[in-house]
């Protein structure tokens, strides 16, 4: 807008038969001007140096003022003021803007000498700066907001990065907190029931050493009370195995983070905008009319009824949303403009077509403003060179223009922001979205993880304790009758197990094992679960098994522990044969059973009554890319073979 200005005073003194001497003058400030807007880069500029730098160009403003006495340095002044409001904050361009225009004003008055020149030049700028300045209040809100989104963009951005360097954190504390709700759940609903069965072993042994007779009944009611344990057991994996982790719901953005931002401006500002702009025109209007013209009756009435008309017309244009009718309320603006310069032959309020300026930037595309900028200029210079053709100069034109870029030109960056931040805006909630819908499939995993983990060790470890216990308390109820000593003894057994139940609840809620990675500790958890699971098992282990990672340890055990507790639950007095292996960077473990005298086969899924020893133990094994085969043996019996890579 400055630069079109400057070139615009440099057109207009051509034709004012200024010296040589004093155009060189003037073309030169206004070079200077030109070269200091297009190569000083003000925004990177310190405060200090941005306030020298405005000064600087008022100073030049004002020798081509007092060069050349023209309408057009008002908007030079102008460009300046907008500049200060672009740079400065509120406090500081208020002041700044009143000292510009009290120099602008200064130097009018003492240019022109005349009082009614001066109140003329004011009416004729007061219109278009005002437009000018509220564009470009829009303007800096719409580029503040979208300076604010996309800061808010960048915070997600790096959110989503920190969320994706931290996946396995988020994960591990989610365990953790599964982890500690399940323990004070299940696991405290596990150990009332081991409580229980403590008590009534404790019982049975106390009353037995008193009164052997009563001996076998006491040992019914302690495998009843196991047995209940058993069943509390089965209903927790299944719990763990059969409920699906809560999915929160993920809280989807808006596409817009600012609700009713269909146009660059809504709410009360736009109601206060709608009557300022057209009150600013009618009072414009009426002044410089009056003081062109004789005072008449005719002549008010014609300004009154043009204004009320105006006002209505352009308040119910503001208000529609109908396309049709938004077009139809702009080119009655436009007559009733027209006919208020025709009536009144004051060719200067055509400057209210920046009424209609102003609500196209504002609503219509940009090849729409770009059809009415062809047509309405056209038809008010035919207009004034029907009426004034004295005053369709160069220097009114370039005042139209200058004017037409001061209020289209912020306007359509506002629009242009708006769009962008909208932009941002949908990226914004789409990027949130994926953050949080990021999180919660990872909360669902980890929890999903951590629920399956838990299944697998409290049926492979507390199941396996509290078979043993279950089949002791049968082999002593059994014994009772016949043999009251042995049947003690087993109950003593039991009680042994029970509390060795107790010591592991806690290790399977903290996912600890009992021993070390390492074929020391490993062959002697092994050889305590031959000893205590079977009497006919034959353990065999071949090849170094000295530096196996620990999940691989693990998944051995957990396999030698499934598997003994299955063939003493479904093929009791069966020769079991166990056989590890690691040869060529890979573990096998095989686990054969002889036929029972029972019609049931160990591991066969169809005669576990839907457990999920099974199921865990595939589980472990792939998740190290290993591989399980279970099935029956050609001798009648049941074969397990797990190959683990080392």
């Amino acid at each position: 807008m400055a630069l079109l200005a400057l070139v615009a005073i440099i057109i207009a003194a051509l034709g004012l038969d200024l010296p040589p001497v004093r155009l060189g003058a003037l073309a030169g400030v206004c070079l200077a001007h030109g070269l200091a807007l297009a190569l000083v880069p003000a925004r990177r500029l310190p405060r200090w140096a941005q306030v020298l730098y405005l000064l600087a160009q008022v100073g030049m403003a004002s020798v081509a003022q007092m060069l050349a006495p023209a309408g057009l340095t008002g908007f030079v002044y102008l460009a300046v003021v907008l500049q200060a409001m672009v740079l400065f904050p509120l406090w500081l361009w208020i002041p700044f803007a009143l000292s510009i225009y009290a120099v602008w004003s200064g130097m009018l008055l003492m240019a022109t000498a005349s009082f009614v020149t001066w109140l003329q030049g004011n009416l004729a700028l007061a219109f278009p700066a005002t437009c000018a300045m509220i564009a470009v209040i829009l303007y800096l809100r719409q580029q503040r907001r979208s300076e604010q989104v996309q800061q808010m963009l960048l915070q997600v951005q790096q959110h989503y990065d920190q969320l994706t360097s931290s996946l396995r954190d988020v994960q591990q504390y989610t365990m953790l907190e599964e982890r500690h709700r399940l323990t004070q759940t299940i696991v405290q609903e596990v150990q009332v029931a081991l409580s229980r069965t403590e008590q009534h072993v404790n019982s049975a042994l106390n009353l037995a050493q008193a009164n052997l007779s009563r001996l076998e009944m006491m040992v019914g009611q302690t495998r009843t009370s196991a047995s209940q344990a058993v069943d509390r057991l089965r209903g927790a994996v299944a719990a763990l195995r059969g409920d699906d982790p809560a999915q929160q719901p993920v809280p989807v953005l808006p596409s817009m983070l600012f609700a009713n931002d269909e146009l660059v401006l809504n709410g009360r500002p736009a109601t206060v905008l709608t009557w300022t702009l057209p009150s600013v025109f009618v009072v414009m209007a009426a002044g410089l009319t009056l003081m062109r013209h004789d005072f008449s009756l005719v002549l008010v009435l014609t300004l009154l009824i043009g204004s009320l008309l105006l006002l209505f017309v352009y308040v119910a244009t503001q208000r529609t949303r109908h396309a049709l009718l938004f077009q139809i309320g702009l080119f009655v603006q436009v007559l009733v403009i027209l006919a208020m310069t025709t009536m009144t032959h004051t060719v200067p309020l055509l400057i209210g077509l920046l009424l209609v300026l102003w609500q196209l930037s504002l609503r219509l595309s940009l090849v729409q403003v770009l059809l009415y900028l062809i047509g309405l200029p056209t038809i008010a210079a035919l207009l004034v060179a029907r009426l004034d053709p004295v005053e369709l100069s160069s220097e009114a034109l370039m005042m139209g223009v200058v004017a037409t870029v001061a209020v289209g030109g912020p306007l359509l960056l506002a629009r242009s922001q708006l769009d962008r931040r909208k932009q941002t805006e949908l990226r914004l909630s789409l990027l949130n979205a994926e953050v949080e819908q990021q999180m919660a499939e990872v909360r669902a995993l980890a929890v999903a993880a951590e629920r399956a983990r838990m299944a697998r060790e409290v049926h492979d470890e507390l199941g396996s304790r509290l078979m043993l216990v279950s089949l002791q308390l049968q082999l002593a109820e059994e014994l009772a009758a016949e043999d009251a000593q042995a049947a003690l003894e087993q109950l003593q057994i039991s009680r042994e197990h029970l509390r060795n139940a107790w010591s592991s609840v806690r290790s399977v809620a903290d996912a600890e094992l009992p021993f070390a990675a390492g074929i020391g500790t490993l062959y002697m958890a092994l050889m305590e679960l031959v000893q205590c699971s079977h009497d006919a098992i034959s353990l065999v282990c071949e090849g170094d098994l000295d530096d196996l990672p620990f999940a691989v340890v693990t998944t051995i055990y957990r396999t030698v522990q499934e598997g003994l507790t299955n063939a003493r639950k479904y093929a009791p007095g069966a020769t079991v044969s166990v056989s590890i292996v690691s040869l060529n960077a890979y573990v096998t473990v095989t686990l054969t059973n002889a036929a029972a005298d029972t019609a049931a086969l160990s591991f066969s899924p169809r005669h576990t009554g839907g457990g999920f020893g099974l199921v865990g133990l595939r589980e472990r094994v792939e998740a190290l890319g290993g591989g399980l085969e279970a099935a029956p043996s050609a001798e009648g019996g049941w074969r397990v073979r797990v190959v683990l890579p080392a």
